[in-house]
């Protein structure tokens, strides 16, 4: 027996079976199927690497399915970020990033390989953390006025670390030494970890920097805290005074982690990291662990940290232009 089928049918027809197999593949299909790769773009030990390690481990033990850490640290996270972006998009390669590469690294020279508007899409904002600033403890300054005062005195015997150029890290402290009428020489690091250890081995005398990567050495008695970036004095240490209390007004700065993909990653899988990104954050026992990380376990969804960060770039690149900050780099 011949069968007809007229051109109507068959577009309905066929528009039937594309259906069908797009709904078979998403219900049988099973994300994820092998090991996750994600890419923090700082070295070891810093924000970045500690909260992306607490995701990593509890989303691993939840779904059966290994998501690795690889460090792949320099040009301020800038690296990591351009690998992401280059990678297949799959949803099997990720990135967990600060602001740095993000929000700050489009207003300098030279540019990033990349573009995050057009590259990259946030899956989640999955943290927040306090920052405060410290001296190593033979300084004699108890507090922000008072160092200020031997700076002024001596400029030429100070200096200041940060996790490298163009870190946000940087960019605060060359706002907070705008405001105090100071000028300190830079000394870059690559991380977290070695700005802490050259402030503590004496090579530099002041230093913007993440509670949870300084507190055990404010608490020995290594470092001294001047003061908190916070808005309110915080729960670990609630006799530090905040940038407000010292005279120089809040600065309305986060320093978040976020969880991002290639723009080209398929819809389906972002919507599975941001539901169970913001899930994982609404769990216990992942809120109990960044509260003693000291971590703040904020989060926002796609579209809200999407609409935070255009806001935020705008901000950096304000706060760029009136302090004349560069990292250009000149032969």
């Amino acid at each position: 027996m011949k069968f007809k089928m007229n051109r109507r049918d068959l577009l309905q027809t066929m528009g039937a079976l594309s259906l069908g197999s797009t709904n078979a593949f998403a219900q049988t299909s099973k994300y994820p199927s092998k090991s996750i790769k994600m890419v923090v773009p700082f070295p070891p030990t810093g924000g970045p690497d500690t909260v992306g390690r607490l995701v990593a481990q509890m989303l691993s033990q939840k779904w059966g399915e290994q998501i690795v850490i690889e460090n792949m640290a320099g040009a301020s996270g800038q690296i990591g970020t351009n690998y992401v972006v280059r990678a297949q998009p799959d949803g099997y390669t990720m990135l967990f990033a600060p602001p740095t590469p993000i929000t700050i690294a489009a207003h300098f020279d030279p540019k990033p390989a990349y573009d995050v508007n057009r590259d990259l899409i946030p899956a989640a904002l999955m943290g927040r953390n306090p920052a405060v600033i410290v001296t190593n403890a033979k300084v004699p300054a108890n507090n922000l006025g008072e160092f200020f005062a031997l700076c002024k005195k001596d400029p030429t015997k100070y200096f200041y670390g940060s996790p490298g150029l163009g870190h946000a890290f940087h960019l605060i402290s060359e706002i907070i030494f705008g405001k105090a009428g100071i000028h300190l020489t830079h000394i870059p690091y690559q991380g977290s970890a070695p700005a802490v250890m050259g402030l503590l081995g004496g090579d530099t005398q002041f230093l913007v920097q993440s509670v949870e990567s300084v507190k055990e050495h404010i608490k020995s008695g290594k470092l001294r805290a001047l003061a908190t970036l916070e808005s309110t004095r915080l729960e670990a240490f609630p006799d530090l005074p905040t940038l407000a209390e010292s005279g120089l007004g809040n600065l309305g700065i986060m320093n978040w982690y976020g969880a991002f993909f290639s723009s080209k990653t398929p819809p389906d899988i972002i919507a599975f990291w941001e539901r169970e990104l913001i899930a994982l954050n609404k769990d216990p026992s992942y809120q109990k662990r960044m509260k003693e990380m000291s971590f703040d376990p904020v989060v926002f969804g796609t579209q809200e940290f999407t609409k935070m960060m255009a806001t935020e770039s705008q901000q950096w690149e304000s706060v760029i232009k009136s302090a004349r900050i560069s990292i250009k780099k000149t032969d």
